[in-house]
């Protein structure tokens, strides 16, 4: 027995001492192209999700019969970018020239898709829709207001290159060695750079908070802009650099070179510990974002009992406008106000409740309407009245209103969308970053495939939606003669 502990002891190789000779032989059988090509998959079914949504509103008995599949294709789309960070992130690790690749290739996206929303916003949909006004100044104002009302948490997210190019950057100041700038203590001014997309993030959780509580107005321009990504699934991108780094750091404790490290990085057992570690890392991220979104549930129900029991508390008989009316008059005598007169001519009940050196003057008309409620002293308020308040705040209807409310916001701040991360740990297992996929090139056909498959979804989706809409369908004949009206009136 204490042969076998030996040798195990001795089979057991530390982190520094990892080289290709004591590899271990286990690869995962996933490559980050394969994680590409799902992130692209779980795009087009979310274009499908949408299609299915639109023929529910159109027709109630489509709606009833595609639920359940409804349901399960809303939940697998939100992993489209959590693959695709992934490949992203694997591309990164195999080589440190691929750092400038990766970023400029997801900025080129990001503009492009900025553009051809602007395009096609500013240029076809509003200029398009003023060409049937008097007046077309007001067009976009109320495009913006119909949006905010329609949309959930009053804005639209779509570019999800700008998560892929903050991810890329972030991994960038983190890891990425400078060789000629930015080298000795310059290299910390370079690190502390990955604040910069980390702020970025910070920026637009703020905003989308703000809108969704009813605060702002996020201007049309920006939708472009903003982050896609829950925020839970950007904190994984980080840990994840993080741990890069602090490996590097441990390995090059034991005076190994940066160059050594990078050779390290393509060794099958590292690949298999950073499988582990991101596994982890997907349940942790799932169970703290199911957590903060519980929180802000959670938060928005006491928010709304307080202010429910303050308000029972604080309420105050309104008076009739005749006796307050008979009150003022006989208190008013030329320009002064007689404040004992006001008193005396009050009703026993708002006598009491008005405080007797209320100053002469609008204050205490304020006082006598109501307009400055008495401060709350629990001390002067008996156990049946508090209790009866605090029932009255706690009623289910209003709870569930502050429950739904508390998640929609955290829903647009970005919270809930990783919880459902936890289904992807153990397809991550079989994935290894070091395995390359036979022919590279084709990595850059999938975007191009997903784009096809996904004007495949929306001219079949508007095929389908035509045979659900609630018109009137028309004679053969009919169309016959509107076509030969049309065609004469082009000759």
């Amino acid at each position: 027995m204490r042969n076998n502990t030996d040798k195990a002891k001795k089979k057991r190789v530390k982190l520094h001492e990892v080289t290709a000779e004591n590899d271990i032989r286990y690869r995962g059988p996933l490559s980050y192209f394969h994680f590409q090509i799902l992130g692209w998959l779980c795009i087009v079914l979310s274009q499908v999700a949408l299609f299915i949504r639109l023929a529910g509103r159109v027709n109630p008995d489509a709606a009833a019969n595609a639920m359940n599949m409804l349901e399960v294709l809303q939940n697998t789309a939100k992993l489209s970018l959590p693959f695709l960070l992934i490949s992203v992130f694997a591309q990164l690790l195999n080589t440190e020239d691929g750092y400038i690749k990766q970023i400029a290739k997801n900025a080129a996206a990001m503009a492009g898709i900025c553009a051809l929303f602007y395009i096609a916003f500013y240029r076809y949909i509003v200029g398009g829709i003023a060409a049937f006004l008097d007046d077309p100044g007001g067009i976009l104002p109320t495009v913006q207001t119909v949006i905010s009302r329609i949309a959930p948490g009053g804005f639209v997210a779509f570019n999800i290159f700008v998560d892929l190019f903050l991810c890329a950057l972030s991994m960038f100041f983190l890891n990425y060695t400078p060789r000629r700038v930015f080298t000795g203590r310059a290299r910390i001014l370079f690190r502390l750079m990955a604040l910069i997309p980390i702020a970025y993030e910070v920026g637009c959780m703020v905003l989308k908070g703000r809108s969704a509580r009813g605060l702002i107005e996020i201007p049309i321009w920006a939708y472009p802009l903003l982050t896609v990504k829950p925020v839970m699934t950007f904190v994984l991108f980080v840990v994840l650099a993080l741990f890069v780094k602090t490996r590097e750091l441990r390995f090059r404790r034991h005076g190994r070179t940066h160059e050594e490290y990078r050779a390290f990085l393509k060794t099958r057992r590292n690949s298999w510990n950073f499988s582990v570690f991101l596994a982890i890392m997907l349940v942790v991220v799932s169970l703290v974002d199911l957590a903060v979104v519980i929180g802000f549930s959670m938060g928005e129900m006491v928010q709304t009992a307080a202010t429910n029991v303050e308000a029972k508390l604080s309420a105050t008989p309104t008076p009739e406008p005749s006796a307050l009316e008979a009150a003022l008059g006989a208190a008013m005598q030329g320009d002064s106000f007689d404040n004992e007169a006001f008193m005396a001519h009050l009703p026993a009940d708002l006598a009491e409740v008005i405080p007797t050196d209320a100053p002469p003057s609008s204050e205490g008309e304020a006082a006598a309407t109501g307009a400055t409620p008495r401060p709350i002293n629990l001390d002067d308020i008996d156990a049946e009245t508090l209790k009866a308040a605090f029932e009255d705040a706690m009623q289910e209807e209003d709870m569930d209103l502050a429950m739904n409310r508390g998640m929609a916001i955290a829903q647009a701040v970005g919270f809930g969308g990783s919880v459902y991360l936890l289904f992807l740990a153990p397809l991550v297992l079989l994935f290894s970053y070091t395995r390359k996929p036979k022919y590279p090139w084709m990595g850059m056909l999938v975007p191009v495939a997903g784009i096809a498959l996904i004007l495949v979804v929306c001219l079949e989706g508007v095929h389908r939606l035509l045979y659900l809409l609630p018109i009137e369908k028309m004679r053969l004949e009919d169309l016959r003669e509107i076509v030969a009206l049309s065609a004469t009136m082009i000759q």
